[in-house]
C-alpha cells in the first residue's frame, strides 16, 4: 500500500501534467524517510542528483545519499517516528517540460518513544528535478533548515548547525 506512493514518482509523461509529477515526487521524498525506506528515499536522485544544504557540502547520487540519511537519521524499530509536511509548493517547469525547479516549506515533527509530539524543524527545500525514462528524479535537492528544535533523538549528529 505505502509503495504504492513511491511508485507515484515513477510516472509516464503522457498520464499527468509535469506539475502532478514533481508534485508526487516531492511528496514521495517525504513518505519514503517517514516510513524509514531511506532506500526508497535515496533512489529519487538517480545516479547524478545533489543532496545537501545551502551553500554547504552535497552528496552525489542514490548511494552516497543512502548514505548520509543512514549516518543520520535514528530509527525506532525501522521508522524515525516523523512527518515531514511539505507546503508552500512552487514549480516552475522549464519549456523543455522535462526539466523544473521548485521551492517548497517544510516542516518535521517527531515524537521519540515515550516522548512528546512536536516540532523539531522547519524551513525550505529549493529542488531541481527532471524527468528521465517516465520518471521524475531530484537532479538536487538543497535544504534551508532556519528554524531547529531539538534534534537530539531523531539525527544522531545535526547536519543544520
Amino acid at each position: 500500500m505505502f509503495s504504492a506512493l513511491l511508485k507515484c514518482a515513477r510516472v509516464t509523461y503522457l498520464t499527468m501534467t509535469a506539475k502532478e509529477g514533481i508534485e508526487r515526487l516531492l511528496f514521495a521524498y517525504c513518505d519514503g524517510i517517514d516510513r524509514g525506506d531511506l532506500v526508497a528515499a535515496s533512489e529519487l536522485f538517480g545516479s547524478d542528483g545533489l543532496y545537501g544544504q545551502v551553500d554547504g557540502p552535497a552528496v552525489r547520487g542514490a548511494s552516497q545519499v543512502l548514505a548520509a540519511m543512514q549516518h543520520s537519521v535514528r530509527l525506532y524499530d525501522g521508522v524515525p517516528r516523523t512527518r515531514h509536511i511539505v507546503t508552500n509548493i512552487v514549480i516552475d517547469v522549464n519549456d523543455d517540460q522535462i526539466t523544473a525547479q521548485c521551492r517548497s516549506y517544510v516542516q518535521v515533527l517527531h515524537q521519540p518513544p515515550g516522548g512528546v509530539l512536536g516540532p523539531i524543524a522547519a524551513g525550505t527545500y529549493i529542488d531541481r528535478v527532471q524527468l528521465t525514462n517516465g520518471s521524475w528524479k531530484f537532479s538536487e535537492r538543497r535544504m534551508l533548515i532556519d528554524l531547529i528544535g531539538d534534534m537530539c533523538t531523531h539525527l544522531f549528529h545535526n547536519p543544520f548547525v
